[in-house]
């Protein structure tokens, strides 16, 4: 039996299905207008999708890929209605359904991010930087910033909800909306506390992206 049905596709997992849609993500262009069998899988995905009556709305009139409009980095699929106006959509929200602690700790990765740029930007500007697991030199645009064990990104995020009294269900972001991939806190005050928080506790590394992916989570969970 299948693990994932979506329409007439069957595939043996969902990390299958994803692979099979991003393969389809990644063979347009941005805007470029999607059509054929491909604009059949889409109708067939944007069914299996939590909000999609919703993302439907009057009639699809086609499909597109556009990128998220507040950091203009992440590629998704683009729903055109009937009445002209545009929605975005993402395939693992289809396929896996949608996650209120996945879309939370986004919220929270988005407040701080400001912090993140900041810190990357003044390393780079004292010097030359190094990945510390490759010994490779790094360039700003393409280097990730790590949380450095034990303060992780999630021990920080678990560490400041306790001294808040908090729990993921009382964290408050924005609901879902046309156009919006990313989520964000909504509670000014706890903004402002999980920001002090993690400026305070956070201790931080540029690395590079192969560093982080094969060296840094084999211990680090950021």
């Amino acid at each position: 039996m299948p693990a994932v049905t979506i329409g007439s596709l069957e595939f043996p997992s969902k990390k299958a299905a994803k692979e099979f849609f991003r393969n389809i993500r990644d063979a347009y262009a941005d805007s470029e207008p999607i059509d054929g069998k491909h604009e059949e899988y889409l109708l067939a995905l944007i069914a299996c999708h939590s909000e999609a009556e919703t993302k439907i709305g009057v009639g699809i009139a086609g499909f597109t890929v556009g990128r998220d409009e507040v950091f203009g980095t992440t590629r998704h699929f683009m729903i055109t209605r009937t009445d002209g106006t545009r929605t975005d959509f993402s395939f693992h929200s289809c396929i896996d359904g949608r996650n209120v602690r996945r879309d939370k700790l986004e919220a929270l990765r988005r407040a701080v991010e400001d912090q993140i740029i900041s810190f990357r930007a003044r390393v780079f500007s004292e010097g030359s930087v190094r990945c510390p697991f490759l010994n490779t030199e790094l360039i700003l645009s393409k280097s990730h910033v790590d949380h450095i064990s034990p303060m992780t990104f999630m021990a920080l995020v678990n560490g400041w909800m306790e001294s808040m009294g908090l729990n993921y269900d009382s964290i408050a972001i924005t609901p879902p909306d046309d156009n919006q991939i990313v989520t964000r806190m909504t509670d000014v005050d706890q903004i402002t506390s999980w920001q002090d928080y993690h400026q305070r506790h956070a201790r931080l590394r540029v690395i590079s992206p192969l560093g982080n992916l094969s060296h840094a989570k084999t211990t680090n969970r950021v």
